[in-house]
C-alpha cells in the first residue's frame, strides 16, 4: 500500500508555453501561392517543354489545385507572362544604386554586364526561348509577349542612356551598343544547351572590352580606347 504524498513532493512541471507562430496574411499565402505555381511552371517546362506544359501538371507539381491556379492565373497565358517575369528579372537591376556609387565608366560597364549574366547564366533563364519559340503558333500569346518584350526593352533603354549620361551620347548609340552586349550574352546562355562547361566559368571580359570601347569611341572619337577599370 502506497504511503501519502509527501507535502514536499515537487508537481509535475508544465511543459513551458509556446508562443503561437505568428499567422500569415491573406497577401502573404496568396504570394506565397503564386511563387508555386510559377516555380513549378519553370520545372515542367524544363522537363517538358512548352508544347506539354499543362495546368494539371502544374498544380500537380506544386502540390496544389486546379482552383489555386484559376484563381491566381485564369489563362495558361499569364502563367507564362509571370514565369518570365520570375526567371527574367532585369528591370529588377539596381540602376539608380549604381549610379550613385561614383564608378568609373569601365566599372559601370562591368557591374551591369556581371549582373546581366547573373540572370542570362541561370538555367531557368532557357525558359524564355522555350516559351518564345514554342508561342510562335499561338498569335494570341505571342502578340502578349511581344508587347512584354518591347516594354522591357524600353525601359531598360532609359536605364542605360541614364547611366551613361555624363558621356552625352545620343540615345539611339547606347541602346545599340547594350543591344550588341545583351545579344552575346544570350548567345553564350544558349550555347550552354550545347556545351556542358559550368557557365559562371565564362570569361566576360571581351564582352566588357567591346562595350566600353564603343561607349568612349563615340564619346571622345580622337581618344584611344581603354580597357575596363
Amino acid at each position: 500500500m502506497e504511503g501519502p504524498v509527501s507535502s514536499t513532493a515537487r508537481a509535475p512541471r508544465r511543459p513551458a508555453a509556446t508562443r503561437p507562430s505568428k499567422r500569415r496574411s491573406q497577401e502573404e499565402r496568396s504570394a506565397e501561392t503564386r511563387r508555386k505555381l510559377v516555380e513549378a511552371a519553370v520545372l515542367v517546362l524544363g522537363e517538358s517543354g512548352f508544347a506539354n506544359l499543362t495546368i494539371s501538371k502544374v498544380t500537380q507539381r506544386a502540390g496544389l489545385t486546379n482552383g489555386a491556379m484559376q484563381h491566381h492565373f485564369p489563362a495558361r497565358d499569364d502563367l507564362m507572362l509571370a514565369l518570365m517575369d520570375a526567371v527574367y528579372p532585369v528591370l529588377q537591376i539596381p540602376f539608380e544604386a549604381i549610379a550613385s556609387e561614383g564608378l568609373t565608366i569601365g566599372q559601370r560597364v562591368s557591374k551591369i554586364v556581371d549582373l546581366l549574366w547573373e540572370i542570362y547564366s541561370r538555367p531557368e533563364y532557357l525558359a524564355i526561348w522555350d516559351i518564345a519559340l514554342g508561342s510562335r503558333g499561338d498569335r494570341k500569346l505571342w502578340i502578349r509577349l511581344r508587347s512584354y518584350q518591347q516594354n522591357i526593352s524600353t525601359r531598360m533603354r532609359n536605364e542605360f542612356v541614364t547611366l551613361f549620361g555624363d558621356l552625352g551620347l545620343p540615345a539611339d548609340d547606347v541602346e545599340r551598343i547594350f543591344s550588341l552586349t545583351i545579344s552575346s550574352l544570350r548567345g553564350l546562355a544558349l550555347q550552354s544547351i550545347f556545351d556542358p562547361k559550368p557557365l559562371r566559368q565564362t570569361d566576360l571580359a571581351p564582352i566588357k572590352e567591346v562595350a566600353y570601347d564603343q561607349l568612349m569611341k563615340r564619346a571622345k572619337p580622337d581618344r584611344p580606347a581603354l580597357s575596363p577599370g
